[in-house]
């Protein structure tokens, strides 16, 4: 089960809701989930343990799930939010929603004819829809209890699930679930007996376009505000890296909210290189707090412990990290925590990624007036010379990595300059960070550098302003230098896990390989070739490889999971 668990149902007539609750309501009781909102043509289950908050539209035909902000970070109340989800929700009224607020949230909005659904651009609540016996179904996942709610011609997506396998990115926006429409980050959604349509309400590539006519967004003010607002007076369980990102999280709190942390965590290996704890200690002792430090051993890759998160839409590449994942979860709960916080995506919002695209993107942006000291920072960050043939290398790789990513935020990249279309195709990467995984269990995961105000700002700055003298995330260290340990403002090195990771799958290297080898993937032929001979201990260790195998075996038990309920019998 999820913290962010629900189910919207709109229905085309009062008949069709009625005849389907009556179906499901003892199913849905007995899993410990109730009717948070009924109306004739409109209802919303969820279980107790739900962090979502529900509330109705004043007219009854809409309902909006989560919560949402105004531009000064104030959370709108109850009443406001039944008036934002009270209006016909067509692209000009979804456009209106995105620009004006933002947070973690879904709208739905019925009509005689369709439901509409509009996903907040942050992406951090999941929203899938499909048709059920006249009522359209929304929901992030699908746990056992929701099993009577699926469509009958329901079946795995082959082709689609071969696409998963072979094309690259944490994130992918289409299912390899038939009958199952997924609402894209930012997206306005119609569906009803006509059909399904989509329309993109907020793309990356329209906010950078519509930047470079405005002044650019104080970072620090933004960041600010997006972590206070989404903390507000809850606490938290706060993951502190030693990197940059959680520092910035940690001093964007305020005193009164860092009082509420019921712990600052920080995970740590037996090894000098994935040991970080000097650096994570400062950020949260500068505040007169303790850092909770926890060894890591291993992983659990069991055949149950992968199946735990197997209910969601998509394979469950957030939870690679089995053990770390569990262990929040576990924090959570046991601390009374409302949720934990992150610092994911900030390597992206804020760029990290050496490139000498950023070089491209000076030229894009400034033409006869390009800096040649920018071109030298570049060169000097990534190691390569200034000759034509170190541009036209760089233009190629970022093309193929361009090539193939199947999401909406790609659809329409002109006038975007390559290491800004980098940092675009870094976000819908990112996504994965707000995925489905087992440390949502007791509490949400939050990310407030993915929310929507700190992806626009990051988007707003141009790539050489982010990393100026050939600086990863340089703007954002500039930003916060008053608020973050000396020993991170000065940092140039990261973490390396690779090792550990390697060992821990390694010991587990004889389960995987059966669990793979012998497992549904095989039978479908979509393992990659040579996998076996290339899943040694050795391998692991030394190369890498071992997020692939995770990656595998996650789906594995994704997909052994959904071809059961598949086979089961619906009732």
């Amino acid at each position: 089960m999820s913290a962010d668990a629900y189910v919207v149902l709109a229905a085309d007539d009062a008949g069709a809701l009625e005849t389907l609750s009556r179906k499901i309501a003892r199913r849905l009781a007995g899993a410990g989930w109730s009717r948070r909102v009924s109306h004739p043509f409109i209802a919303v289950y969820a279980p107790a343990t739900s962090r979502l908050e529900i509330v109705a539209a004043l007219d009854g035909h809409g309902v909006m799930v989560g919560e949402i902000f105004d531009h000064v970070g104030r959370s709108l109340s109850p009443e406001e939010r039944g008036v934002v989800a009270c209006r016909a929700l067509d692209a000009n009224r979804a456009s209106d929603i995105v620009s004006t607020f933002w947070g973690r949230y879904v709208v739905v909005r019925r009509t005689s004819g369709d439901a509409a659904i509009l996903r907040d651009p942050s992406g951090a609540v999941e929203a899938v829809a499909w048709r059920k016996d006249g009522v359209t179904v929304i929901a992030p996942t699908a746990p056992p209890a929701l099993d009577c709610l699926l469509p009958d011609n329901l079946t795995i997506d082959w082709e689609s699930m071969r696409g998963l396998l072979t094309r690259g990115g944490g994130y992918r926006h289409e299912l390899a679930l038939s009958a199952l429409t997924p609402v894209a980050s930012g997206a306005l959604l119609h569906i009803g007996p006509a059909g399904v349509r989509s329309r993109q309400i907020w793309r990356p590539s329209e906010v950078y376009r519509r930047a470079r006519e405005q002044v650019r967004p104080d970072l620090r003010e933004v960041v600010d505000r997006s972590v206070r607002a989404l903390a507000g007076e809850r606490a938290w369980v706060v993951e502190v890296s030693g990197g940059l990102d959680s520092a910035i999280i940690a001093g964007a709190l305020s005193d009164h909210q860092r009082a509420r942390i019921t712990q600052w965590v920080n995970h740590f290996v037996d090894d000098p290189e994935g040991d970080e704890r000097a650096f994570a200690r400062p950020v949260v002792e500068r505040h007169g707090y303790r850092l909770t430090e926890v060894k890591r051993n291993g992983l659990n890759l069991s055949a149950a412990r992968l199946a735990l998160s197997a209910d969601a839409f998509r394979p469950p590449v957030n939870d690679l990290d089995t053990d770390y994942n569990d262990d929040i979860a576990a924090r959570v709960e046991s601390s009374g925590a409302w949720g934990s916080l992150t610092g994911q995506g900030g390597d992206v919002v804020f760029f990290q990624m050496p490139s000498y695209l950023i070089a491209f993107d000076e030229v894009h942006e400034r033409q006869l007036r390009t800096r040649p000291e920018v071109l030298h920072s570049a060169a000097r960050w990534t190691g390569q010379s200034l000759w034509p043939n170190a541009w036209l290398k760089a233009r190629r790789a970022h093309t193929r990595a361009l090539r193939d990513r199947r999401h909406p935020w790609l659809d329409d990249l002109q006038g975007v300059p390559p290491a800004k279309a980098t940092q675009i195709l870094g976000l819908v990467n990112s996504q994965a960070f707000q995925g489905h995984a087992v440390r949502g269990r007791y509490g949400p995961c939050v990310n407030p550098l993915l929310s929507q105000p700190v992806m626009e700002a990051g988007l707003a700055w141009s790539s050489v302003d982010l990393t100026w003298g050939g600086r990863d995330r340089f703007a954002a260290r500039a930003a916060y230098a008053d608020a973050i340990p000396a020993s991170i403002f000065n940092r140039r090195s990261k973490g390396e896990l690779g090792a550990f990771y390697g060992e821990a799958v390694a010991r587990n290297l004889d389960f995987l390989r059966s669990y793979l080898l012998e497992g549904e993937l095989a039978a479908a032929g979509l393992l990659p070739q040579g996998l076996a001979d290339e899943t040694t201990r050795e391998a692991l260790v030394w190369q890498g490889g071992f997020a692939r195998l995770v990656t595998l075996a996650l789906t594995e038990a994704w997909l052994r999971r959904w071809q059961a309920r598949i086979a089961a019998p619906r009732v």
